[in-house]
């Protein structure tokens, strides 16, 4: 099962490191973003008549004549077919290359993540624990112990993750160096420890709101998942000093 997950990994990672390929009409191609609208006219303003997902197989019926610029990707508008569907996409978020679903990605991500030196896992810290599509990110520090906590949901696209923080938690005794409200006041004094490692000793306080969200990239390297914070080419991501990497490398 592990290799299956893998396996699913490795095709992916090999798509992003190209760019979208012409793809000839009467060939199949698969869905590579979470949604994709489907349009009646080539154009981003084509009235939308359905929505493909990631990992969904389409024929390709027809291409446009003039490639297109989206989002940083030029490519070609193709008429597909689906079983449901019959629209114009935009060919920068096709691939020729088989796309596993949303669900085998976010099963394949299942359990925790730990900051780790490679490839010994030393000097281990930071972890993201998935659970289902939600997450909970934890930030340590090597003298006062846990620092952070965020929890949200997640989303998966052909390359990365996307996390999307719902709360955030810190600790007072780490964030405030002089407290200014009484809030501030309050949390600082409830909670302030020399070290901790429990998530009892972190409060969630305006002054620190959440954050936007974060992308995490992910890389297969030697039959191993690895997270990184950027979008790099494999081989300097396989080289990283530093990268998430599950605690334990059995199935889900």
């Amino acid at each position: 099962m592990k290799n299956l997950f893998l396996f699913a990994f490795v095709l992916l990672v090999l798509f992003q490191c190209k760019k979208t390929p012409t793809i000839e009409v009467g060939k199949n191609a698969f869905i590579s973003a979470t949604v994709l609208n489907a349009r009646k006219t080539p154009t981003l303003d084509g009235e939308k008549v359905g929505k493909l997902k990631l990992g969904d197989e389409v024929k390709v019926l027809e291409r446009s004549e003039k490639d297109t610029e989206i989002d940083g990707l030029s490519a070609y508008w193709y008429r597909i077919q689906s079983k449901e569907i019959t629209g114009w996409v935009f060919g920068g978020y096709l691939s020729i290359t088989k796309v596993e679903s949303r669900d085998v990605m976010i099963a394949a991500v299942q359990g925790n993540f730990v900051f780790c030196k490679l490839p010994d896992r030393m000097e281990c810290s930071n972890t993201i624990e998935f659970d289902g599509e939600s997450f909970v990110y934890r930030e340590f520090n090597q003298y006062s112990g846990i620092s952070e906590k965020l929890e949200g949901v997640f989303d998966v696209y052909s390359d990365h993750l996307v996390l999307d923080t719902k709360f955030r938690f810190v600790r007072p005794s780490i964030f405030i160096q002089y407290p200014q409200t009484e809030e501030e006041r309050t949390a600082y004094n409830n909670a302030y420890f020399g070290y901790s490692d429990s998530d009892n000793h972190l409060v969630s306080l305006s002054t620190y709101p959440v954050v936007g969200k974060e992308d995490f990239y992910f890389y297969v390297c030697n039959d191993k998942l690895l997270l990184l914070r950027e979008k790099i080419e494999k081989d300097a991501a396989c080289a990283s000093e530093f990268a998430y990497t599950k605690s334990s490398y059995s199935a889900p």
